[in-house]
This record gives C-alpha cells, sequence and structure tokens, in this order.
C-alpha cells in the first residue's frame, strides 16, 4: 500500500467513524427528549460499531505509519544507489578543460583590448599635445585648431576622432571582461548574485574554496598559466 492509499483509507475510516458515533449522539438525544422506542440495545449495539470504527481508524493510522516508513526507505535506498552510481561516474575533466578554454579566452580578450587602447592612448596623446602647440601658435585658431588638420582627440578618457571617417576610443581590458561575463550570464539572477559574491570575495579565498571544491582545478590553472 503507497502512502497515497493509506491516507485516502484513514480518511475513509474516521469518516465512518465520526458517523458511527454521530448515531450514538443521535440515539442519545432522542431518549433525552423521551422517544421511547429507542432501547438500551440500539444504544449498546451502535456504540459498538462506534468502537469497532475507532478501531478501524487506530489500524488504519498504523497502516499509513508503515507505508510511509516504506516509502521513506525505498526513496532512501534508491538515492544512495543514484548517489553511489554519481561518485563513481562523476568527470570533472570537461569542467576543467572548459575552465582551461575560458581562462585563455578572456587573457587574450584583455591582451588585445589592452593593446588597442594602448594604441589609442599613444595617438590621443600625441593629438592633444599638437593641438595645445597649434592654440599657443595662433590663438584666434579657437580650442579645436586640430580641426582643420582633420582630427580631434582627448586622453581621459581616450577619444580619437577623423572628420569624416570615424572615431576610436579606448576601452579599459577590466570593464571589457566583465561585460562578457555578463553576456554569458544572460541577465540569470542566480548567476549573476553567485557571481558577485566572487568580485565581492578575497581573490585567494574563492581560489581556495574552487580548488577545493573542484578537483584537479588548481593544477589546470597552474597549467594554463605555464602555457602562456
Amino acid at each position: 500500500m503507497t502512502p497515497t492509499e493509506a491516507r485516502t483509507a484513514l480518511d475513509t475510516a474516521r469518516a465512518e467513524a465520526d458517523q458511527a458515533h454521530e448515531v450514538v449522539e443521535a440515539l442519545t438525544e432522542r431518549v433525552r427528549e423521551g422517544d421511547e422506542q429507542v432501547t438500551a440495545e440500539h444504544i449498546a449495539g451502535q456504540r459498538q460499531l462506534a468502537e469497532l470504527a475507532g478501531l478501524r481508524v487506530t489500524a488504519a493510522e498504523r497502516k499509513l505509519t508503515a507505508a510511509e516508513a516504506a516509502d521513506r526507505d525505498a526513496r532512501a535506498q534508491a538515492i544512495a544507489a543514484d548517489a553511489r552510481t554519481l561518485i563513481s561516474t562523476d568527470d570533472t575533466r570537461p569542467v576543467l578543460d572548459a575552465v582551461q578554454a575560458a581562462v585563455a579566452a578572456l587573457e587574450h580578450l584583455l591582451a588585445v583590448t589592452a593593446s588597442r587602447t594602448a594604441r589609442i592612448h599613444e595617438v590621443a596623446e600625441q593629438a592633444v599635445k599638437v593641438n595645445e602647440e597649434l592654440k599657443r601658435s595662433d590663438p584666434a585658431a579657437g580650442p579645436w585648431p586640430s580641426s582643420n588638420y582633420g582630427f580631434r582627440a582627448q586622453t581621459f578618457p581616450a577619444h580619437v576622432a577623423v572628420m569624416g571617417e570615424g572615431t576610436a576610443d579606448a576601452i579599459r581590458p577590466g570593464r571589457m571582461a566583465a561585460a562578457v561575463l555578463a553576456m554569458a550570464l544572460d541577465g540569470d539572477r542566480s548567476l549573476t548574485g553567485e557571481a558577485r559574491q566572487v568580485f565581492n570575495a578575497p581573490f585567494e579565498h574563492v581560489i581556495e574554496r574552487l580548488n577545493a571544491d573542484v578537483l584537479g582545478l588548481a593544477g589546470a590553472l597552474r597549467t594554463t598559466r605555464e602555457e602562456r
């Protein structure tokens, strides 16, 4: 018998017991009202039925307890088997490979972003410097005499513009990395919350915890750095 079936049987037994007690109460009330047709035998017989119904409720309760215990045991046995299978077949290699690939890709992104930003800074500094020289040589030329040569620039944040052709704006590598992570998380609040916890914690503690949770992670990270 399943727990659901046992609960249904208990509900039925309780309903029958309630009905039996109501009949006893109704008979006794009829006697109080002076009904001489109700005999002692009637009341005694109904009380016996009510007592039997009560015993059936107790029996149903015990069956429910046994059914729930058997169900718990069966589920615990099944979970134990699943846990053993999980431990025996768990493979962190795909995770470690993905970590190495992600670290390498992110480091490459940081490198190319930093290189581009440095180039923009270099040109911007030169452009700002020559613009200042042009202003000093001809105060009437206004704040952007470099416009006469087709360009403008600023250094903080680094920005270079060539009229009619386009602009180049420096991007902070850290912000670019954070933006990529945000895109990967795709607005998932749970994942975003986990990421915030990592960023708010000391880096050493984060790595120590991850190394404890994922066997082999420390070696994978070390290998990735050694291959750079």
